[in-house]
């Protein structure tokens, strides 16, 4: 080591380095999360690196991609991220998961965002997961009573293309998923859900009286 070399001086230089390196990882993480949730396509991919997009940290910002208050962006951005490899199929410890923060969200626009929802499910995210307050993902694009049905339409398609729907399965309330839906004011899903049943040789039963 060069004569009159501080070993405390270089300690603290690393230090700083760091402190100021991670600094600057934070505010990026900040940045890319914010622009996830509430930016542009353009804005998030300004500070997006690919490796953001795997493990825990990859899910949350799909889930914040999902919240997006413009459809286009929300598509845009949570493609993105599946294409570098967030986990589809990833669940919150409260039973959330992708299906449910794109099902429950109060702006959409159906037909553009119907294939990614298939993508979605196509990547194992589980339709039949129950949120202890919302339900089944089927159950709480259900309780969005701000659209009508024929809005919900293209949804609808994608989830009732899918051969594993649990639609008796106790979910909020104590009662089957269709139950819910038979409760909510929503008759062409109620009609659809139970042709699916029948197509299927299960026998639908009576409405709860409850």
């Amino acid at each position: 080591m060069p004569a009159g070399t501080d070993h405390t001086s270089m300690r603290h230089h690393d230090v700083g380095s760091d402190h100021e390196s991670d600094h600057e990882e934070v505010a990026t993480v900040s940045s890319t999360s914010h622009a996830a949730s509430m930016g542009t396509a353009e804005e998030f991919l300004a500070g997006y690196r690919p490796a953001d997009a795997v493990g825990v940290d990859g899910h949350r910002l799909v889930e914040l991609a999902l919240t997006n208050d413009d459809p286009g962006a929300r598509i845009s951005i949570a493609s993105r991220l599946l294409d570098d490899g967030a986990d589809p199929a990833a669940t919150d410890d409260d039973g959330t998961n992708l299906l449910h923060v794109l099902l429950g969200s109060r702006s959409h626009d159906f037909e553009a965002e119907a294939p990614l929802l298939g993508r979605l499910l196509d990547g194992g995210a589980d339709p039949n997961a129950v949120h202890r307050k919302f339900g089944t993902p089927l159950e709480t694009l259900a309780a969005v009573f701000k659209f009508g049905e024929p809005e919900l339409t293209p949804f609808y398609d994608v989830l009732l293309a899918r051969p594993d729907l649990d639609l008796l399965q106790v979910s909020v309330y104590g009662r089957t998923v269709l139950d819910n839906v038979r409760g909510w004011g929503r008759p062409e899903l109620t009609e659809r859900l139970e042709e699916y049943l029948r197509a299927r040789g299960v026998a639908v039963p009576a409405p709860d009286p409850s």
